[in-house]
């Protein structure tokens, strides 16, 4: 009897929307890494009868845990690795915007918010003189760097520009977001044969390490718990996940 190839190369696409559904399930972009974890709690009785050996094991699963290695550095991916919130910045311009300055050469004063370099942007000082880019101040894509002998000084400035459109990721702000996470895969050792896993709940816990300056690409190396689902019921159906193989 032939033994039927079944060699495994898996990628796909990996998705995720809250756990209530309240909001589209969207993509996380290019993955690297998708792996599950089983930790097991586990109980042996010894034979003291002779022999040596175990005279009974009880094993069960104590906890399942999943890794997600992205490689898009979205406002969403930053945001479930840093338990943040992502919220969209307002483009309306900004009028005198009042910020801290100390008046000395090469200080960098960044704005509430990114400029946008192709809006005009107004500089002035504490007495509402307006400076003059190149002589008192270089523009950067933050904000500004004072130049040494200009007109900037230690009581502050106010500014005025218009906002770049931006999403802004607040850090740590959340903690229990929960999400189903589903894989759309196919395997690459079977011509594209396509699986899907479906894994009900889902909580992201804060990254270890995040990098954000490297000689090489990033990454974001995400860690997350999977949790039984109480809305899935009936006999022999997992509450934690469920895989779709086609044959």
């Amino acid at each position: 009897m032939s033994q039927t190839d079944r060699s495994f190369i898996g990628a796909g696409s990996i998705h995720i929307q809250p756990y209530d559904l309240s909001a589209p399930l969207l993509p996380i972009g290019n993955v690297s890494e998708f792996t599950f974890s089983f930790e097991e709690d586990r109980k042996e009785l010894k034979n003291y009868l002779g022999g040596g050996g175990n005279r009974n094991v009880i094993s069960r699963v104590s906890g399942i845990t999943a890794s997600v290695v992205a490689h898009d550095f979205t406002a969403s991916n930053i945001s479930l690795a840093l338990r943040g919130t992502v919220n969209q910045a307002s483009t309306t311009a900004i009028t005198d915007e009042p910020l801290v300055s100390h008046g000395v050469a090469d200080e960098l004063i960044p704005f509430k918010r990114l400029p946008d370099l192709n809006q005009s942007i107004t500089v002035k000082d504490s007495l509402d003189t307006t400076l003059v880019a190149g002589d008192d101040y270089e523009l950067t894509q933050s904000g500004i760097k004072v130049i040494d002998g200009g007109g900037i000084d230690h009581l502050g400035i106010k500014v005025s520009y218009t906002p770049l459109p931006a999403n802004m990721v607040q850090a740590l702000v959340e903690s229990g977001r929960e999400f189903v996470l589903f894989m759309e895969g196919l395997n690459d050792a079977q011509e594209g044969l396509p699986f899907n896993i479906r894994v009900h709940r889902v909580k992201f816990s804060p990254v270890q390490n995040l990098g954000f300056i490297s000689d090489d690409f990033a990454n974001i190396p995400l860690q997350l718990d999977v949790l039984s689902d109480p809305t899935i019921t009936g006999q022999g159906l997992s509450p934690f996940m469920q895989l779709d193989l086609a044959q």
